[in-house]
């Protein structure tokens, strides 16, 4: 191991890295607001001109369906390749970052970006079912490596900086830099360090600023929702909370099934996109609501009244849809699909209210909104960040109260039921599969000294013990000890708090140990 003089050098390089890390993450929140910005308007300019074909289409008859057929099957073909070639861009991209925070899986910059650029921008301008948040918080990630690698920084300054380009990509595409701020911590981490919280709300702030500057501020959903809802209508909104919550679990179940379908059927992984990109015809021809994010859809049922029948027919169509696209591996998020199908949902659930006379019709947008959370919440398993997605990309701040109330109830729900995190679950499928394993050659903590920051958590195995009496893996050093803000060096009596941070040196691990180290740390390994 290191003498103790390289330690403190260690240590001393930590703190002076403090700051110009803080720097960085500025700036790979600017790099990722440009490149989203890029993003989103290169989706509209597609999306725009896919609207104006589909006019085309109808006045040349079955001679135009012919040919766009033939073209959404070799841009689905072309996508197929690429996610094959490249696994790491499939789907959205959250599992993915926590797969390379785990050191199971190793992101390439270079050849993945432009590739995650182009697949995003193909498959959700020209109306697949997935949404642009999933690519972005990927694309921000990618950014934030990218800095990253300039300076060879330690694991944990590494960690920082991907998370921050992650928020800065979120909130860039929802101009939203505070539920990007929860959302890395909640959904990413599930923890919080002060060092990584500045990074974070670094890179959300310049995100959404850069974003601003070309796209302009502001809700991206319009949502009218003055009248504020009455403490007296609060029962109906732990029916509604059940029910978004069944919603979003038959909006995941209808993803692993048709995974499973596309398997049973043996339809090689380089074809399977070309299925989704054949039925966004036909669905945006005919059923144009239930095409593309869902964006659209969201409006339409914000501004316009539907029969329980046509609402029911928007549900299954998006839940099939949804299901049909991200199944294939196709490139896209879920978040924009999954609130259209709370939005509707919730739509659902109020109109049966207002037609048995218990909810009165001005209501019946706020229902919308929270049927929006619950099913997020439910998807996601992230309720903190459900709310204030919710809030703020709809600026109804004064619906939180029932917000809340929903979101709660949702989430007990999806516990009772067994509903697990989406994320968790492709993660899972992901280290099982034969995604690419980090490259020792390009991993930047292999055969180099690293410093790792891990919290103690409230059920871990550490906590309330002495260092002495925990069986601490070889290779490993734990020189440092913060309580708040307050570092410390520690000795073998030194009691592990719940909340504390653990400043671990080890050397040359390619992963193992810190899976071993969280193992002692972390609350879900006891």
């Amino acid at each position: 191991m290191n003498t103790n003089s390289e330690t403190g050098t260690l240590l001393k390089k930590r703190q002076e890295n403090k700051w110009l890390l803080i720097f960085e993450s500025l700036l790979t929140g600017l790099l990722t607001g440009l490149v989203i910005t890029v993003f989103r308007l290169s989706i509209s300019y597609l999306k725009n001109s896919r609207i104006a074909l589909y006019d085309v289409i109808r006045t040349a008859g079955a001679l135009g369906v012919v040919l766009a057929l033939a073209g959404l099957a070799l841009v689905g073909l072309f996508i197929g390749f690429i996610i094959t070639k490249w696994p790491m861009i499939k789907g959205g991209g959250v599992a993915q970052i926590e797969g390379v925070f785990m050191q199971k899986l190793q992101f390439s910059p270079l050849s993945e970006l432009p590739l995650k650029f182009i697949g995003g921008v193909l498959g959700i301008g020209l109306g697949l079912s997935m949404g642009r948040e999933g690519p972005s918080v990927q694309l921000g990630a990618y950014v934030g490596d990218a800095v990253e690698r300039l300076g060879k920084r330690s694991f944990t300054e590494r960690i920082c900086l991907i998370t921050a380009g992650a928020a800065a990509g979120l909130s860039a595409t929802f101009n939203a830099p505070f539920a990007a701020i929860v959302f890395a911590i909640e959904d990413i981490h599930h923890h919080l360090t002060p060092l990584l919280l500045a990074c974070v709300m670094a890179g959300s702030f310049a995100g959404d600023f850069a974003g601003s500057i070309f796209l302009g501020s502001g809700p991206i959903f319009r949502f009218f929702t003055t009248v504020e809802f009455p403490l007296s209508q609060f029962a109906w909104l732990i029916g509604l909370g059940i029910f978004g919550a069944l919603v979003g679990h038959g909006f995941k179940q209808s993803i692993y099934f048709f995974q499973r379908c596309y398997k049973t059927l043996h339809i090689p992984p380089v074809l399977r996109p070309i299925i989704p990109f054949l039925l966004s015809l036909p669905v945006g021809l005919w059923l144009s609501y239930s095409s593309g994010g869902g964006d659209g859809l969201i409006k339409a049922l914000t501004e316009q009244s539907f029969p329980l029948t046509t609402l029911l027919m928007f549900l299954a169509v998006k839940l099939l849809f949804t299901g049909i696209s991200a199944g294939s591996g196709a490139i896209g998020g879920i978040f924009v699909p999954l609130l259209a199908c709370g939005a509707t949902g919730g739509a659902l659930y109020a109109t049966a209210l207002v037609h048995l006379g218990l909810l009165a019709p001005e209501h019946v947008n706020t229902m919308i909104l929270f049927g929006m959370a619950a099913c997020f919440t439910t998807v996601i398993k992230a309720p903190l960040t459900a709310c204030v997605i919710v809030f703020e990309t709809s600026g109804a701040l004064h619906q939180l109260s029932g917000l809340i109330l929903t979101c709660f109830t949702a989430y007990l729900t999806a516990s009772f039921i067994g509903s697990q995190a989406h994320d968790h679950i492709l993660l899972k499928q992901i280290l099982e599969s034969d995604y690419q394993q980090p490259d020792q050659k390009t991993c930047t903590n292999i055969g180099t000294p690293q410093l790792y920051e891990l919290p103690i958590g409230l059920h871990s195995v550490a906590a309330l013990k002495k260092i002495r009496e925990m069986d601490w893996p070889k290779k490993c050093r734990i020189i440092g000890v913060m309580h708040g803000e307050r570092e410390s060096v520690p000795d073998g009596n030194t009691v592990l708090y719940p909340g504390d941070k653990l400043i671990v040196l080890v050397e040359d691990d390619t992963g193992s140990l810190l899976e071993q180290l969280t193992g002692l740390t972390d609350n879900h390994a006891k």
